[in-house]
């Protein structure tokens, strides 16, 4: 006989192991917070709705120069280094 376990097999009746409220949103003491599918809002979009722009037209209308350009107004450069002061030779002679 091996010591291996057995697979996992879920119950077919998850609400009565996990003393969960039933799936159809019926309110229930043990969880005070729960919220069902009747508690979940309509959602509905205003028919009229519309965003006050569109990146992604605003993207696809972009060229790689205006790409470039916008890229350029962005960029900040760290300033330059100087060059290290050279020792002054002597000549022997």
């Amino acid at each position: 006989m091996s010591d291996a376990p057995k697979p996992f097999v879920l119950p077919t009746q998850r609400e009565s192991v996990t003393s969960e409220p039933d799936p159809g949103g019926r309110w229930s003491e043990l969880f005070p917070d729960m919220i069902g599918y009747k508690n979940q809002g309509g959602g509905k979009v205003p028919a009229d709705f519309g965003w006050a722009t569109s990146p992604k037209q605003w993207q696809e209308e972009m060229t790689p120069e205006t790409l470039a350009q916008s890229y350029q107004k962005l960029r900040v450069l760290p300033a330059a280094r100087v060059a290290p002061a050279l020792p002054e030779t002597t000549k022997k002679g």
